[in-house]
């Protein structure tokens, strides 16, 4: 299939936020198609406002909400309230809500009515649901003044570190990061009185000993004093001896403090440390016993460790070892127990044998923290691509694991969906098999993730990346650029265009039941190798936006839209014999193709497939026989002798029960070597 733009004769043009729209000038109708959009990449910058007074407070928004704060609160020399009155934040000192006619009344701290003012939004608290909500959760505040005494390792007032402190209340009221150097030890702090926890690290000088002291809830009130002392930190985290020898790669402490409901960074990781294999922190950390478990929130400790076979290993492998717990632990393991652990089988595919580097970056997960749909990494490493290893990951019923694989033949970043493993259990796994193509996030769970493809009352949205591989839930997103484009016809018409992706994409479309193609085209023209250079995906399906049953409440629907429900698109996913370079020599082989439907989505079965195959580039194509059903498929195929030098291409097509249908064009799936 050409290039949607090689196809126009004459185009008009319409500037939105997606780009450049264009649509054929065969259509009659005097106006442009609709156009997808795409939402703001950058979020809306925090507003300045000024109180009656001089005091400055920021309103910015978070987790969906226009929220004030004041902005220096060492400015601050009387107590504050901070209230929600019929949509509308207030922020009023203690002398003007003693004497409410003074200063103008309590109308001038209204700091939404004066963000708008000042900087013309209309607040995202502006609204009927969340005005109910704030007012029926009674958020808000008065301020206490703290002092916040710091001490070293050797009894002195310490003079460089960290505290971290974050309001258990509201995680959004204060979650910030405090500075020791310059301040003698000694900080004073205004604050929201109520619930809090807080953790100091220091360092050291004399033996380069990382200390972690953590308090994870307490109570601060109006003249509070709180004291973090980096000598209650004596408890030693080791690095665990390995079943088989290993090279330890990174060590990471990982916290995680929040209240375990609500989503956002400000509700589920709190602080990290890593290290690099090297580096003394790795072999010198300490922290303080028995801090948990706690009464409010959620509060969750994880050390982790991850390890590689030494160099020249005739077969490789690895370990990713954590311990999660929550609370301190008065002794931590020095060896880890071969019991506790799964057993992975991955092959890692390269675009090409350059030999160029690869990196993994990882995620352990404690499970509520899923939630928050925020999470930090907890070892990486660097690798060359083309190997199969097996890999022991630490398997608790409370963690989740995660990765991103970047390879650099290919220019490409993989994100796995979140897994869980089991104890004893041995999977198989493989990364960048064959030919890249859109794929839909698939969720799990308690994990929070977007909808691939969903639709509002209003509006179909997306949340497709151009560049996934062949496992369900895996994408890819290029590291430079990729030229894109998208159609959408309603009921055999042109509808809608655009010159981007589908990641994060929206179109209007009327109401009402129609049948939709939707078709993706991908130019990946910073490749510098010839595996995958383009992708055409179209998808047919029928939709009724705003009618069936919603996705679950933490699959989030594409582009700020709410109240998703599913789209019926079908995925493809291809396998087949290659080597770890995606090669195929020469010779028989077989080629395996599995059909998905849309997590969520309704339908009926999956009912056939047709492949076809190229070994010239595409400029001749070859029909398979195809065997199987319900969405399982084989076909075989034989590579010709004089294929040397070129590639292999995929055609592939496949349908439901119900009329939906994916088709989709695979150039350059495969090298011919």
């Amino acid at each position: 299939m050409k290039p949607l733009r090689s196809m126009m004769v004459a185009t008009f043009a319409l500037t939105t936020f997606g780009g450049l729209f264009m649509v054929p000038s065969s259509v009659a109708a005097p106006e442009p198609p609709a156009a997808f959009t795409h939402p703001a990449s950058d979020m809306a910058k925090p507003c300045q406002i000024k109180l009656p007074g001089g005091l400055k407070a920021t309103v910015a928004e978070r987790d969906g909400q226009t929220v004030a704060q004041l902005t220096d609160l060492a400015s601050v020399h009387e107590s504050f309230q901070s209230y929600w009155s019929d949509g509308h934040q207030y922020l009023v000192p203690e002398s003007a809500a003693a004497d409410p006619a003074a200063k103008g009344g309590i109308s001038a701290y209204d700091t939404t009515a004066l963000a708008e003012r000042t900087c013309g939004i209309t607040p995202a608290s502006d609204t009927a649901s969340v005005r109910s909500a704030r007012q029926d959760s009674g958020q808000g505040y008065s301020l206490a003044r703290l002092t916040l005494n710091v001490v070293g390792s050797n009894g002195k007032p310490a003079d460089h570190g960290t505290v971290w402190l974050t309001n258990l209340d509201d995680n959004t009221f204060v979650r910030e990061a405090v500075g020791i150097t310059g301040t003698n030890g000694t900080i004073h702090l205004i604050v929201p009185a109520g619930h809090y926890a807080a953790a100091m690290e220091y360092i050291d000088p004399a033996d380069s000993v990382q200390h972690v002291t953590i308090k994870p809830e307490f109570t601060i009130r109006d003249g509070a004093s709180l004291t973090m002392d980096a000598r209650a930190a004596t408890v030693p985290i080791p690095v665990p001896s390995t079943p088989r020898p290993a090279d330890l790669s990174t060590r990471t402490l990982a916290v995680y403090r929040g209240d375990g409901v609500n989503r956002g960074p400000d509700h589920g990781p709190w602080f990290s440390l890593t290290a690099l294999a090297g580096t003394p922190a790795l072999t010198s950390l300490q922290i303080n016993p028995d801090a948990g478990p706690v009464t409010q929130g959620k509060f969750t400790v994880l050390t982790a460790f991850d390890f590689a076979s030494p160099a020249g290993a005739a077969e490789p492998y690895a370990y990713h070892v954590v311990k999660s717990a929550d609370r301190t632990l008065k002794a931590y393991p020095t060896t880890v127990d071969t019991a506790s652990l799964a057993t992975v089988r991955r092959s890692y595919t390269a675009g090409g044998t350059s030999g160029a580097p690869a990196t993994l970056v990882y995620r352990a997960v404690p499970a509520w923290a899923n939630r928050t749909g925020a999470t930090v990494m907890t070892g990486f490493e660097f690798m060359t691509p083309g190997i199969r290893r097996t890999e022991y990951y630490s398997a608790p019923p409370d963690l989740t694991w995660t990765y991103l694989y970047e390879e650099s033949d290919r220019q490409v970043d993989l994100q796995a969906p979140t897994t869980t493993y089991r104890e004893g259990g041995t999977v198989d796994e493989t990364l960048l098999a064959g030919g890249l193509h859109p794929n839909g996030p698939v969720g799990t769970p308690g994990v929070v993730t977007s909808c691939g493809a969903c639709s509002d009352g209003t509006s179909l949205r997306f949340a497709l990346q151009a560049e996934g591989d062949n496992t369900p839930g895996t994408q890819g997103r290029l590291w430079n650029y990729s030229t894109n484009s998208v159609s959408l016809k309603r009921n055999g018409e042109l509808y809608a265009t655009g010159d981007s992706d589908l990641d994060q994409a929206t179109v209007t479309v009327p109401a009402g039941k129609a049948r939709y193609e939707l078709t993706l085209n991908s130019l990946r023209d910073s490749t510098p190798n010839r595996l995958s250079p383009t992708t055409t995906t179209t998808w047919t399906f029928t939709a009724n936006p705003g009618h069936g049953k919603a996705v679950p409440e933490t699959s989030d629907c594409p582009a700020g839209g709410t109240d998703c429900t599913a789209l019926p698109l079908l995925y493809a996913y291809t396998n087949t014999d290659a080597d770890l370079y995606d090669q195929v020599t020469p010779g028989r082989h077989a080629l395996k193709l599995h059909v998905e439907r849309q997590q969520y989505a309704s339908g009926g079965q999956i009912s056939g497939a047709e492949v076809s195959v190229s070994y010239d580039e595409g400029a001749h194509w070859q029909r398979l026989q195809v065997h199987g059903d319900k969405g399982d498929f084989t076909a075989d195929y034989t590579v010709p002798s004089d294929a040397s030098g070129h590639t292999v291409s995929l055609r592939l097509s496949a349908w439901d029960t119900t009329g939906g249908r994916i088709d989709q064009e695979l150039p350059s799936a495969y090298l011919v070597p």
